[in-house]
């Protein structure tokens, strides 16, 4: 049996600064514990991001901060035991910066700091790393391979609105596309921003097509008001490149061709290189997924309105039958504050928090936006259930005479799984 590891074996204990502090107060903390270049914040005992010297330093003289508002956010990872060769998936919490990771116990509270460097050189340590993509294609040069490789563009105007984590999130819906219409070898490189591909299988231009317009609904879906994100890429037979300089020449030529079109474009080389292009659908595409998952959502609603309060949870409970791409259901009185604990759906296979009765939600958007509007379906953001892609439908209702607001959440691989299914002839 393969040994098993505890994350925190791997951490850092890096020491903590309170979220309230002046800059002058943590400065003092930085000169004690000199060999570190950024403190672990902590506000109210719970772990919520880092902040680094500099910063502080450059902080001294505004005394009307506090190291709160110098705080920038980490993912938080729970802590728990795993074998090396599962470690390989604990990479995809980690950045295109590699910013460290900050890991808690079941309670929230923080134990330490995971570095990159430090989870690769242990599971390199442990067991031989595996080949890149890019290192395997040498045994594929002439013979009948095809190596696909799609990018985003367009991606750093997003990632200045929306934030690089909704930018990595782009990349996950990109990837699993991919990975369900390409059979082979699928890889997403973060630090190039690429997913390649390596397959013997040569996709009909319309399956490529499919890919990109896949991409499109989803990201209109959650990112209905932002400026396009393209789709880019190219496709090259293995069985005519001879070696790596011929390969990174083509692939050289293609993006500097590509460097200046402001729309989803892909290039198939061969003997007669080809090109697909794909532009955004009309807006009414998009508005009619809305509607529909709008229209299920009232109908758990109307359902949940004929029953006595006592019933809701086991009501809800029932629903993810009929509606199995929401992850979990929770409801709340005219305060935000959560009267029913999570409902989740018994078929999710990822960790889920049972968040329960009394949390104060009056501060969150889908909370504040239901009672003003009457209904909202928020954009993609970092469930504190799930620390995982969702977003977020919630309506308000009146139950004998009180208002309520009822939320369901949707993860973004069933998100993924829903657009698929809506067919053209549906829409």
């Amino acid at each position: 049996m393969m040994k098993e590891v505890e994350l925190l074996q791997l951490c850092t204990l890096v020491p903590t600064v309170d979220y309230r502090m002046t800059p002058q107060e943590a400065l003092k903390l930085f000169n004690e514990h000199e060999l570190h270049e950024f403190l672990v914040v902590v506000k109210d005992g719970k772990p919520v991001g880092w902040v680094k010297k500099k910063d502080v330093r450059l902080a001294l003289y505004r005394q009307e901060l506090c190291v709160g508002d110098l705080t920038r956010p980490l993912t938080n990872i729970r802590n728990l035991k795993t074998t090396v060769d599962n470690m390989s998936g604990l990479f995809d919490f980690f950045n295109l910066r590699k910013d460290p990771l900050i890991v808690v116990n079941r309670n929230g509270s923080y134990m330490g700091v995971l570095f990159y460097h430090v989870l690769l050189n242990y599971v390199c340590m442990h067991r031989e790393a595996e080949a890149s993509l890019f290192q395997k294609l040498r045994n594929f040069f002439g013979q009948a391979y095809y190596l696909y490789v799609f990018f985003l563009k367009g991606k750093k105007t997003f990632r200045e609105a929306y934030g690089t984590v909704k930018e990595e999130g782009l990349y996950k819906i990109l990837y699993e596309d991919i990975k369900d219409s390409i059979s082979g070898d699928v890889s997403l490189v973060k630090d190039e921003g690429e997913v390649y591909a390596l397959s013997k299988e040569k996709l009909q231009r319309d399956k490529i097509k499919e890919i990109i317009e896949n991409f499109h609904k989803e990201f209109s879906l959650l990112y209905a008001d932002a400026k396009p994100v393209y789709v880019q890429g190219y496709l090259i037979p293995l069985d005519t490149v001879k070696n790596y300089e011929e390969l990174f020449r083509i692939a050289s030529d293609t993006k500097d061709k590509l460097r200046g079109v402001d729309a989803s474009f892909f290039v198939i080389h061969g003997l007669q290189p080809s090109v697909i292009m794909c532009e955004y659908k009309a807006k009414e595409l998009i508005l009619k997924i809305k509607e529909q998952i709008t229209e299920d959502f009232k109908r758990i609603l109307e359902r949940i309105n004929r029953e006595d309060r006592e019933l809701w949870e086991y009501v809800l409970y029932d629903f993810f039958k009929e509606y199995p791409y929401f992850e979990l259901f929770y409801i709340m009185n005219e305060r935000g504050v959560q009267i029913s604990n999570n409902v989740i759906n018994p078929k999710i296979s990822y960790s889920i928090k049972a968040g329960k009765k009394g949390a104060d939600r009056s501060e969150k958007s889908y909370f504040k936006q239901a009672m003003k509007d009457g209904t909202y379906i928020s954009d993609i953001y970092i469930s504190q259930a799930t620390d995982d892609f969702c977003i977020t439908l919630s309506a308000r209702f009146q139950h004998k005479d009180k208002t309520y607001v009822l939320a369901g959440d949707i993860n973004y691989r069933e998100i993924h799984q829903l657009v698929k299914s809506y067919t053209k002839a549906s829409l």
